[in-house]
């Protein structure tokens, strides 16, 4: 898969996320469950795969959540008010 192809996946996935759950937590740990949760779902999706349960476009489909999902940690991180630097 072309990288180009791979990023306007991603980004679609963004803007589709958006508009399905508007509300992102502002608890970093929350966020962060999110983009483990995606990450699990890929794990899974991976693991179906190896053990001839699955195909790959699960594994696909999975990564494009968890790129959107760290995509859209890393946009809401900058908004957080408190910071320990």
């Amino acid at each position: 898969m072309k990288t180009e192809l791979i990023l306007m996946n991603i980004m679609a996935e963004v803007t589709r996320a958006e508009i399905m759950h508007p509300a992102w937590p502002r608890d970093l740990v929350k966020a962060a469950a999110l983009c483990a949760e995606e990450c699990g779902e890929l794990v899974r999706a991976c693991n179906d795969y190896d053990e001839s349960r699955g195909s790959k476009k699960p594994m696909v489909t999975e990564a494009i959540h968890a790129a959107a999902t760290a995509i859209r940690f890393l946009k809401n991180i900058n908004e957080e008010e408190k910071s320990n630097e």
